[in-house]
């Protein structure tokens, strides 16, 4: 593909994002997901203390169903998956364009992706650790630990994606929207065979198949052609892809929820056909929102607050839930009361949790930065 610079009568919404020298709508989306995976972390942990004053941790949605319909809008999985497929494809174009191979390529980006990750884990382990010599409950610490550790499937499931995008790219590069179809009816198959078999690990395979979709769709975000739907399109496009949700999830053997809950078959792991409708529908949404904020992010105001927020995000999903945990442990061990998850007082302090805890990780992403600064010494 040949970039050209936009001419002057094009729109902002019409640009492709490869046109850009930096698409903070993508930036925005990314920031965006992840800080919905953090705030619904914050939100559903339902910590509660039983009457022998023991310590349990469940989800607020197990009892409060009314706010299963909500997760089909909050939970953004998929668009975590389509903005990866477009800082992908956009990495990769400019590694080979100073020559890079695609196998260097993956090497670089797969040490880029889980650099951070490793101290992160090896942290937690340590934690763990020194927590059950300490005489801390097994149980529940095996709890918080697979807690803390869980959400990072979807570094795994990126990595993996890292590896297959050279592949990808080929693939659109000649078969386009073809590859789309391919990968969908493949997802709705794999879901089947799980479902009639009831044997979860076929539906492994859609790890690939649905969040693959999703970078697909990035690839096609990226050099234009998404942006070029029409909004009235979109709007058709995203009331289709909710309507085959309800559709599915009517039937009883889909969730209404996207959210795994005890009891109930997860609709992302793995990954279901109501996993491969999300991304249908929500993907038009975002197109959407892009035609409505198109050429606001770039703002002197906006840009830079943007950028360090994004450049920020992955951290911040690194660390929301050790901060929670040490945040609870604290909150417990000084013999404060915990709200009855779900009742009245519960919903009503959750606004003041969520700012305590977004105020404290900021700071916490903060201490090595003003470490650095107080360590370097005044020219």
């Amino acid at each position: 593909m040949t970039e050209t610079a936009p001419d002057a009568r094009t729109r902002p919404a019409d640009i492709a994002p490869a046109d850009l020298a930096r698409d903070r709508f993508a930036d925005l989306v990314r920031s965006v997901a992840l800080g919905a995976v953090i705030c619904g972390h914050w939100t559903m942990a339902a910590v509660s203390v039983d009457a022998g004053g023991a310590l349990h941790v469940g989800n607020v949605l197990a009892r409060a169903r009314w706010a299963w319909p909500a997760t089909w809008v909050l939970v953004l999985i998929g668009l975590f998956f389509l903005v990866g497929g477009f800082a992908n494809a956009t990495s990769l174009t400019r590694a080979r364009a100073r020559g890079l191979s695609s196998r260097a390529w993956v090497g670089r980006r797969l040490r880029g992706l889980f650099g951070p990750v490793v101290p992160f884990v090896v942290l937690v382990l340590a934690v763990v650790g020194i927590a059950l010599l300490a005489g801390a409950p097994r149980g529940l610490t095996a709890t918080v630990a697979v807690a803390v550790l869980m959400p990072l499937w979807f570094l795994a499931v990126y990595g993996v994606l890292v590896v297959l995008a050279p592949l990808g790219l080929r693939l659109d590069a000649r078969w386009g929207w073809r590859v789309w179809i391919v990968m969908s009816v493949g997802a709705i198959a794999v879901d089947a065979v799980r479902i009639v078999t009831d044997v979860p690990w076929y539906g492994y395979l859609n790890y690939v198949l649905v969040w693959g979709l999703a970078q697909q769709l990035g690839f096609a975000y990226r050099d234009g052609r998404l942006t070029r739907v029409r909004a009235p399109a979109l709007a058709l496009w995203a009331a289709a892809g909710f309507g085959t949700m309800a559709l599915l999830a009517s039937t009883g053997e889909w969730s209404w929820s996207m959210v795994g809950l005890p009891g109930d078959r997860s609709p992302m792991n793995p990954p279901s056909t109501q996993a491969l409708a999300h991304v249908w529908a929500q993907v038009p949404l975002a197109l959407l929102a892009r035609r409505a904020l198109a050429g606001r992010l770039d703002g002197p105001r906006a840009a830079p607050l943007l950028d360090r927020v994004a450049d920020a995000s992955l951290r911040a999903f690194l660390w929301h839930l050790p901060l929670y945990v040490v945040v609870t442990a604290l909150w417990f061990a000084a013999g404060w009361p915990f709200p009855e998850p779900a009742s009245g007082v519960w919903w009503a302090t959750r606004p003041v949790v969520l700012v305590v805890l977004g105020t404290l990780l900021v700071v916490l992403l903060g201490l090595p930065a003003r470490l650095r600064r107080r360590r370097t010494p005044a020219a």
